[in-house]
C-alpha cells in the first residue's frame, strides 16, 4: 500500500499557467468555468477521487436529511392551513404554541448532540436520531388531539435538532478553505427545495383531494439507515467502507497543512475550563446573532390570493433562496474571492435590505410589492457562507466549531419565540410594518457584523503568524546557542 505525498500537491498551482496552453480554448473555457463553479481542474487525481467520494456519500447523506427535515417542519403550517386546524378543533394560538414545543425540544438536543459526536461516532449517534424522528414523524399522522400532537412535536424537535449542527460541524472538518462554502450552501440550499415540493405538494393535495392526504408516505425516508454507512465520522477517526487508510490519512495532512486543528488535540479536548474559554472569545458573541423573514404566506392569504396561489406562489421565494444561496457559494470558494466570505454576504443581506425597506413602506404599485418579497430572500444565501466561515475563525479549537455551530443555531432558534411575537404579530397583516422594519435594521446589522468579524479575523491571523515567528525564532536560537532558553530570547 502506498502513501499519498501531499507536498507535490501544494506545488501542481505553480504550473497551471504553463499547463492550460497545453488545451484548446474551448477546452480552456470549460476549465475556466470548472474552477469558477466547483473545483480546480488542476488538482490531483488523487484528491480528485478522494472528494468525489466525500461528496456523493457525505453530501448525498447531508442533502437528503436536511431535506426531510425541512419538508416536515414546512409540512405543519401547511396542514394547519388545509384540514389539521378543523379536525383537532385548534385556534390560532395552539398553532404557535405547537411550534414553540418542536422548538424546545430542537434547541435543548444540540449542544449535547455535538458534544457527543467528538466522543461517540457521528455515524451512530446522528443515524439513530434520524430513524427516530422518522419513527415519530410517522407516528404524528395518527394524533387525534391537540396534547398528542404537543408531545410528538416536543420527540420530533429533539430528534431533528442534533442532525444540522453536526452536519455543519462535519463538513467543515472534511473539505479545505476553498472547497467548503459550495458544500455548505449546496447542502443549506435543500432547505429551500423542501419549501418548494412542500407547497406544490399541498397545492396538489388540496386541488386533487381536498387536503385529505393526512398519511404522507416521504415520512418514512430511511434517512436514518443510509447515515450508518454513508456518514465518514471525522477524518481523524473514520472508518468509512469508501475510503482508504492512505485517503483518510491524506484528508487528516491536507486540513493540518491548512492551519486546522485536529479532533481531540491536547489544546482542544473538553475539560472543567472549556466553556469558560469559549464564552470569553469574541466567536462566542459575534457569531451568535440571528436573523428573521417574513411570513410571505399570511400576506398572500390577508390579500384574497386562493389557496393553490397560497401554497405556490411562495415557492418563488424558494427558488430565489436555492439560487442565490449556490451561487454565493460558489463565488466565495472561487480564484476571484478567494475563500472570503464577507462580500458575499454583504452583497445578499444589501439585496435583503432593498426588499425589506420597500415592504416597509408598502405604499408602492403592487409589482413593486411582489419584486421586493421574492427579492428579501436574498437573505437565504447567507446562512451557509456564515457557516463555512466558522472553521477558518476557529482553527485553532476543532471542538469550538461544532459547539459554536450548536450555539449559535440555538441562538437563532430561542429568539424566533419571542420575535415572532413581538414583531410579526398575526393581526398586523397584511402589512407587518413592525416585522419589515425590524428584517430590514436587521439586515443592516448582519453587513455591520460582517465586516466586524473580517477585520477580527485578521487581527487573529495576525497575532498567530507573529506568535509563529517567534516560536521558530526561539527554537532557532535554541539551536545555534545552546543553552539559552527560549525566553531570553530577543526578537525586534
Amino acid at each position: 500500500m502506498t502513501s499519498i505525498d501531499i507536498s507535490s500537491d501544494r506545488s501542481q498551482p505553480a504550473s497551471s499557467s504553463d499547463l492550460e496552453k497545453q488545451y484548446t480554448p474551448i477546452r480552456r473555457f470549460f476549465r475556466s468555468v470548472q474552477r469558477y463553479v466547483w473545483d480546480d481542474p488542476d488538482k490531483p487525481k488523487h484528491e480528485k477521487k478522494f472528494l468525489l467520494k466525500l461528496d456523493f456519500f457525505l453530501l448525498t447523506y447531508a442533502c437528503l436529511g436536511y431535506f426531510c427535515k425541512n419538508l416536515d417542519q414546512q409540512n405543519i403550517s401547511n396542514a394547519y392551513v388545509f384540514g389539521m386546524k378543523e379536525a383537532l378543533h385548534m385556534n390560532g394560538n395552539e398553532l404557535t404554541y405547537m411550534s414553540n414545543v418542536f422548538t424546545a425540544g430542537y434547541v435543548i438536543s444540540q449542544l449535547p448532540a455535538v458534544i457527543l459526536v467528538t466522543k461517540l461516532r457521528p455515524s451512530h449517534v446522528i443515524p439513530t436520531l434520524e430513524c427516530l424522528w422518522a419513527i415519530f414523524t410517522f407516528c404524528s399522522a395518527a394524533v387525534t388531539s391537540v396534547p398528542q400532537l404537543y408531545g410528538l412535536r416536543f420527540l420530533i424537535g429533539f430528534c431533528e435538532g442534533a442532525f444540522f449542527p453536526c452536519i455543519i460541524y462535519l463538513i467543515g472538518s472534511w473539505y479545505t478553505k476553498h472547497e467548503r462554502a459550495k458544500r455548505t450552501t449546496l447542502f443549506y440550499c435543500t432547505a429551500s427545495l423542501a419549501h418548494m415540493f412542500s407547497g406544490y405538494l399541498q397545492a396538489a393535495a388540496y386541488d386533487n383531494l381536498d387536503g385529505k392526504l393526512g398519511h404522507a408516505g416521504w415520512q418514512c425516508l430511511p434517512v436514518g439507515v443510509i447515515g450508518y454507512f454513508f456518514n465518514p465520522d471525522f477524518p481523524e477517526n473514520t472508518k468509512a467502507f469508501y475510503l482508504t487508510k492512505e485517503e483518510a490519512a491524506y484528508a487528516r495532512q491536507r486540513l493540518i497543512l491548512d492551519s486546522y486543528t485536529p479532533l481531540g488535540s491536547q489544546s482542544s479536548k473538553w475539560d472543567k475550563k472549556k466553556l469558560f474559554r469559549i464564552a470569553t472569545t469574541w466567536q462566542f458573541w459575534v457569531l451568535s446573532f440571528g436573523y428573521f423573514f417574513p411570513f410571505y404566506s399570511l400576506w398572500l392569504k390577508a390579500e384574497g390570493h386562493s389557496v393553490y396561489q397560497i401554497n405556490v406562489w411562495p415557492t418563488g421565494q424558494s427558488a430565489i433562496g436555492a439560487v442565490t444561496q449556490i451561487i454565493a457559494g460558489m463565488l466565495s470558494d472561487s480564484p476571484l474571492l478567494g475563500g472570503k466570505r464577507w462580500q458575499t454576504i454583504a452583497a445578499l443581506q444589501g439585496a435583503s435590505f432593498f426588499g425589506t425597506l420597500i415592504l416597509a413602506i408598502w405604499n408602492v404599485p403592487i409589482g413593486l410589492k411582489y419584486f421586493a418579497m421574492y427579492i428579501s430572500f436574498c437573505s437565504a444565501g447567507v446562512p451557509g457562507l456564515f457557516y463555512s466561515w466558522f472553521p477558518d475563525l476557529m482553527p485553532h479549537d476543532h471542538e469550538m466549531r461544532g459547539f459554536l455551530t450548536a450555539f449559535s443555531n440555538m441562538f437563532s432558534y430561542v429568539n424566533q419565540i419571542w420575535f415572532q411575537d413581538a414583531v410579526w404579530r398575526t393581526e398586523e397583516a397584511p402589512k407587518f410594518r413592525p416585522g419589515f422594519i425590524a428584517a430590514a435594521s436587521f439586515s443592516v446589522a448582519l453587513i455591520l457584523t460582517a465586516c466586524l468579524i473580517r477585520v477580527l479575523e485578521q487581527r487573529d491571523v495576525k497575532r498567530a503568524h507573529q506568535s509563529k515567528d517567534i516560536q521558530e525564532g526561539s527554537r532557532v536560537g535554541d539551536e545555534v546557542v545552546p543553552g539559552i532558553q527560549a525566553d531570553s530570547v530577543h526578537i525586534a
